[in-house]
């Protein structure tokens, strides 16, 4: 399966914006330990508006999706958090407006988004951020095999974003309250990793079943 249609790629959303919800708990909890602890209720805020815009505006588009979606979420979450992780699903702007989600359009969207968010939030791999697992998905993504369809290219960006949440663990924070602990952030992951992460997992195991 090498695209996936309007009706499908709706229902990869909301099976996204599922698995974020009932992340809620673990990602304020991950958060918590090197950070302020409510990150996940800024993905519980993002990804429920992310649902409300799915169920009534009915996109009928890929652009209308990812694009209310990011919306959704940047006014939903507020703040540089809602810039950030919108940019994600924002970076669809950049690609043509197709009827259908192509493997080429996907991986441009993720990194379009990747280019964003470095430049607001001017971080990079290795800052202890979502980048950290964002960036490895994307990079991995653009050297799948060309004959891989989404379920296989979704769990590839799945995996390499898990190591790069691993990953995280060494680095030593640059931004945000984790950046005053030091050498006391090692041996934690990122919450905003985490959640890249669980995004493309949710988007793998959806794949994996159409």
């Amino acid at each position: 399966m090498k695209e996936l249609t309007v009706e499908q790629t709706k229902e990869m959303m909301f099976s996204v914006a599922d698995k974020m919800i009932e992340s809620k708990a673990m990602l304020c909890e991950i958060d918590g330990n090197i950070g302020d602890g409510d990150h996940g209720l800024g993905i519980e805020r993002g990804f429920t508006s992310v649902k409300q815009f799915l169920q009534d505006k009915n996109p009928e588009t890929i652009y209308d999706i990812f694009t209310g979606a990011g919306m959704a979420m940047m006014n939903s979450m507020g703040g540089a958090s809602g810039v950030i992780f919108s940019a994600i699903f924002m970076g669809i702007a950049q690609q043509p407006k197709e009827d259908t989600l192509s493997l080429d359009a996907f991986i441009g969207m993720c990194e379009s988004g990747l280019k964003k968010i470095k430049v607001v939030g001017k971080a990079k791999k290795g800052d202890k951020t979502m980048i950290d697992a964002l960036e490895p998905a994307v990079e991995a993504m653009k050297k799948a095999p060309k004959d891989c369809g989404f379920p296989e290219l979704l769990h590839i960006a799945y995996e390499s974003a898990l190591q790069g949440v691993e990953d995280s663990k060494g680095y030593i924070a640059k931004f945000g309250r984790a950046k005053f602990l030091g050498e006391r952030a090692l041996g934690h992951e990122d919450a905003g990793a985490v959640s890249v992460s669980i995004i493309f997992k949710s988007m793998s195991e959806y794949a994996a079943t159409v």
